[in-house]
């Protein structure tokens, strides 16, 4: 049930970024370069606000970290493909870390 409620909390904190995304999107577009797509800025603009989430609740997964690492990188190259690709992944990670904290630490057998 905790984990239930977790997963709903997480849910609820992807509506809001859908609502923050737009003038954070714009902002992103113009650090990473005018070619990138503005899905592709979105994407990077959302996975760099739930990995910075999932950080500060201490519950980072190194493949989050990575996958954005990877999508910045994809940004300075501007192919929006890899930006929206690598960045899917560190979201997803990232509230894979998020969500983890809500599983028991131990399973009584």
């Amino acid at each position: 049930m905790n984990v239930f409620r977790v997963a709903v909390r997480i849910m609820a904190a992807g509506s809001v970024l859908l609502g923050i995304a737009g003038s954070a999107a714009h902002a992103a577009e113009n650090t990473a370069g005018a070619a990138l797509t503005a899905d592709a800025a979105q994407a990077l603009s959302n996975a760099v606000f739930v990995v910075d989430l999932a950080k500060g609740k201490s519950a980072l997964w190194t493949t989050a970290a990575g996958a954005l690492a990877q999508a910045q990188d994809a940004a300075k190259k501007q192919d929006s493909a890899a930006v929206i690709k690598h960045a899917a992944t560190a979201s997803e990670q990232a509230f894979l870390g998020m969500a983890q904290l809500g599983y028991p630490l131990t399973v009584d057998h």
